[in-house]
């Protein structure tokens, strides 16, 4: 009967002596989580600001292909105007005559295109080829989409990081 608790006895210390992390070791795994999530911060911020200046574009975009679709439905030219500064924003009139107005958020602005106003006749076709060009800082670069309308009336987006 000794030699039976003598043996369990050990056996029964070892296992839980090896069971579990110290502390440690769980302090190194968790400085190490530390610095990956410290590194990786400024990158996922750059990509929410790359982000924000992309989506306004497309924005615009999906807006002018609107004010585009309105003047082939209602058969009336539909003027799309961009004002740089100081509203930075974008405003035609929509379908029930009212205006829609597109604000662009506080780090993304509207650089001056090649016109002030966008024309849409009601064949789709635009008056001119027109650009507006929207541009955020991001991580000391300059992150630049350009929007393009041809005469035919397609719009076009272009992205540049300067």
């Amino acid at each position: 009967m000794f030699e039976e608790h003598s043996r369990v006895g050990p056996e029964f210390r070892r296992r839980r002596v090896q069971a579990g992390f110290s502390l440690v070791e769980l302090l190194v795994v968790l400085a190490i989580i530390g610095a990956i999530v410290a590194m990786g911060i400024p990158l996922v911020n750059e990509q929410l600001r790359i982000a924000e200046v992309r989506s306004i574009t497309d924005e615009i975009a999906v807006h002018l292909r609107a004010a585009r679709m309105i003047a082939v439905s209602q058969h009336k030219d539909v003027v799309v105007t961009v004002n740089a500064d100081p509203t930075n924003s974008v405003s035609y009139i929509g379908t029930n005559g009212e205006t829609r107005l597109i604000t662009m958020p506080g780090r993304v602005k509207i650089k001056s295109g090649s016109s002030v106003s966008i024309t849409f006749h009601s064949d789709g076709s635009s008056g001119a080829t027109s650009t507006v060009t929207t541009e955020s800082t991001v991580s000391k670069a300059i992150e630049r989409w350009t929007l393009s309308v041809n005469t035919v009336g397609l719009i076009t987006v272009a992205h540049v990081r300067v």
